[in-house]
């Protein structure tokens, strides 16, 4: 049987485009998200996918996910958590509610997705794993406190299970994009003056676009070196590292 990995938010942009790239190089891919329709159609458009919608928040479900792939396929050498949101708010107008559901969206289902697929990779011999994080968990951002807080809990999360689990032939890392032009980035770019601000704010001068980072991922899924655990990797157009060219009139 060939590599076998799990994307989970798989319908959304970033994980869409993670999906068709695995998928050409010929993965076996359980393909999940909520969204039955999308995957569906999916799995009508490319090879060797296998539907399984699910509630990553869930803790029963995923479990029960786990224990269908681990049944199914015997194995499981991948794991791409491309789950997430996008809630803008100051912390003081943020609501308990708002912060709670941004944490379980983003961080405690990168901790189930982990933590059931985990075992099956041991036995099988070890595997890859690749969380998202954003870059808003390195700079202060206005209005990000809540997303700010979960991804950055992501880093963490992945730097301690790479440490956990280096010896047992399991990397974790993850990928920290700026802002994506993907379905959940829509309400952003939606009118000229919004979308302007979002690409001034980055140094290369425009927003990124969903093959940038599915083409990073795919890479630490199938060829990035076995010695790279542990990894926070800025796909950002330069936001969180360098300062943007002032520009001056002629």
């Amino acid at each position: 049987m060939s590599n076998v990995a799990w994307i989970t938010g798989a319908s959304g942009g970033i994980g869409r485009t993670v999906l068709e790239r695995l998928s050409a190089q010929g993965w076996t891919i359980i393909a999940s998200s909520r969204d039955r329709d999308t995957l569906e159609q999916l799995s009508s458009q490319l090879d060797n996918i296998y539907i399984l919608p699910v509630d990553v928040t869930d803790d029963i479900a995923m479990k029960d996910a786990a224990g269908q792939i681990k049944s199914e396929f015997g194995r499981l050498d991948a794991l791409v958590h491309a789950v997430g949101s996008i809630l803008l708010r100051p912390l003081h107008a943020t609501s308990v509610e708002q912060f709670q559901d941004t944490m379980s969206l983003n961080l405690t289902s990168a901790f189930l997705a982990m933590k059931y697929s985990v075992p099956i990779m041991m036995k099988s011999g070890g595997g890859r794993i690749v969380l998202f994080s954003t870059v808003a968990a390195k700079i202060g951002m206005p209005n990000h406190a809540s997303i700010s807080s979960a991804k950055a809990g992501i880093e963490g999360l992945a730097r301690s299970a790479a440490a956990d689990y280096a010896k047992r032939s399991i990397k974790v890392n993850v990928v920290a994009p700026g802002l994506v032009e993907t379905p959940l980035s829509q309400h952003l770019l939606s009118n000229e003056n919004s979308r302007s601000i979002s690409e001034n704010m980055h140094p290369m001068g425009r927003v990124g676009q969903p093959q940038e980072v599915g083409s990073l991922v795919s890479w630490l899924i199938s060829d990035a070196p076995d010695w790279m655990t542990g990894t926070v990797i800025p796909v950002d157009g330069g936001l969180g590292n360098i300062r943007s060219q002032e520009s001056r009139k002629p």
